[in-house]
């Protein structure tokens, strides 16, 4: 019976892991780079007239009224499905 990819040599084993343990980072070292790259990230937006905040809010709010009426069309035509269903069960059922 073979133990791993090392064949059943324990020392081997050891060693790897030994070898392994050395490489990796400490806990405190990835979130000082973390905290470091993090605080390094800023964003910057363009600025705009009055003019085309207007025109951007004018195209949110169209949009949302767009969806918020295709999403009525969706529920009554839903409701008018379920309806029918309910109908045609009692209609024919019977």
């Amino acid at each position: 019976m073979t133990m791993g990819g090392y064949g059943g040599q324990p020392m081997k084993v050891i060693k790897a892991n030994r070898a392994l343990l050395r490489k990796s980072r400490s806990f405190r070292e990835l979130s000082k780079d973390y905290l470091d790259y993090s605080q390094e990230t800023k964003l910057h937006f363009k600025k705009l007239t009055d003019v085309e905040y207007k025109i951007i809010r004018d195209k949110i709010k169209a949009q949302a009224k767009k969806d918020s009426l295709q999403e009525i069309g969706i529920y009554i035509i839903s409701i008018a499905i379920v309806l029918g269903a309910f109908y045609a069960i009692y209609k024919y059922a019977s």
